[in-house]
């Protein structure tokens, strides 16, 4: 058993500014899935029902003894209120197929991605126009048919619920890292015009594509800043995936998704945010670039699929690393399996300083208690060689 020096705060912090920590801090970005499953009931209630989903996932902290930090407080949005957030809020959500609303994913089941064309070439055009919030603006009733008033009361709906959810673990001495939520302009286009049809845009129309996220990514850095200050937690997970190597070259990484990445982390350094790049699939090929992105004022959160201990090489002296214990770990391993990878991962990923031990992306629904259990459980008791 460690004995602990530092509060959860503390520790987490330490981590971020790479300074000496007592142990590796430990911190699952945990949403309603597993939790719901845990406490008997469905993905499809969990999500459904807020008050009762987020409740799952304070028992669920309480059951293990907790641990140090949430990376999201819960799942809810955090959303300035406006029209604009809200139309952009739902075309975002209006992608995904959730559990229990279509037959295709069951009421227990993780939400799945529709790959759908919700907007089309002539877009851009428009957008290159009005900008982004002219451009939802005007079309409202074509991706949210829904009355203005009655869009703005759901964004304030939301961001209360995500300032309590904020709240409830500040109570409890654990902070959270992420007051808002955006995606980078790639993200979100390739997303919303589907990864085949966005792919073709960035070959056969380069000039414009690159000018409609010009024409975006001051607007999703002003959204994303007033989201956190809104719940008053200082921090942004900017949601990373497409831009990486695993889909293109570096040449399109470096024209159309590193200057915004670089544009909106040094944008979130000057109001004071930290910035948590949510990265899903393999970017061990990016990793140097994110050497001239700001210095301890972000968090490189991986999925299992980049290479972590390469990141530990080459990222140590710069920011944070967190991860990344696999779904496939957490549902299919053993809880010796599971300790085992943590242990590792603590030995060189934590050597010294740097290091939030997580779950690869979120805890997937179908994780094993007693192994979701070990990871918090390695992290507090594991005493590390060096």
């Amino acid at each position: 058993m460690i004995k602990e020096t530092m509060t959860s705060r503390e520790r987490v912090e330490a981590a971020i500014e790479l300074e000496p920590y007592d142990r590796v801090p430990v911190a699952p970005l945990m949403d309603v899935m597993f939790a719901s499953r845990h406490k008997g009931m469905t993905v499809a209630y969990g999500i459904a029902h807020w008050k009762e989903g987020f409740r799952a996932i304070v028992d669920v902290f309480d059951e293990v003894g907790g641990w140090d930090a949430m990376i999201l407080p819960g799942y809810s949005l955090s959303l300035p209120p406006s029209v604009a957030s809200g139309v952009t809020a739902v075309l975002t959500q209006g992608a995904m197929i959730f559990p229990g609303q279509d037959t295709a994913v069951s009421e227990d089941s993780q939400p799945q991605y529709g790959e759908t064309e919700r907007l089309t070439v002539e877009d851009y055009d428009e957008i290159i126009e009005l900008g982004w919030r002219g451009f939802v603006e005007k079309n409202r009733e074509r991706f949210a048919p829904f009355a203005p008033e009655k869009m703005i009361a759901w964004t304030k709906r939301q961001t209360e619920q995500y300032t309590k959810e904020g709240e409830t673990w500040a109570e409890r001495g654990i902070p959270s890292l992420c007051g808002s939520i955006v995606e980078s302009p790639l993200m979100f286009l390739s997303t919303k015009r589907s990864l085949t049809a966005f792919t073709m845009d960035l070959h056969r129309i380069p000039d414009k594509v690159e000018a409609a996220m010009d024409a975006m990514v001051d607007e999703f850095i002003e959204h994303a800043v007033e989201g956190a200050r809104l719940t008053r937690i200082p921090g942004v997970m900017l949601i990373l995936e497409r831009g990486g190597g695993f889909y293109y070259p570096l040449k399109i990484f470096e024209r159309f998704e590193f200057p915004y990445m670089k544009k909106m982390t040094e944008a979130f350094a000057a109001e004071g945010l930290l910035t948590v790049m949510h990265f899903d699939q393999d970017w061990t090929l990016n990793l140097p670039y994110l050497l001239d992105l700001p210095k301890k004022m972000c968090v490189v959160e991986l999925d299992s699929t980049t290479d972590i201990f390469k990141a530990k090489e080459i990222l140590k002296n710069h920011m944070c690393i967190a991860g990344d214990v696999p779904a496939s770990l957490s549902s299919i391993g053993t809880p010796e399996d599971m300790e085992a990878y943590c242990r590792k991962l603590i030995d060189i990923v934590g050597k010294d300083t740097g290091f939030i031990l997580s779950s690869g992306c979120t805890v997937p629904a179908d994780a094993k208690f007693e192994n979701f259990k070990m990871m918090i459980d390695t992290a507090k008791n594991y005493v590390p060689a060096h």
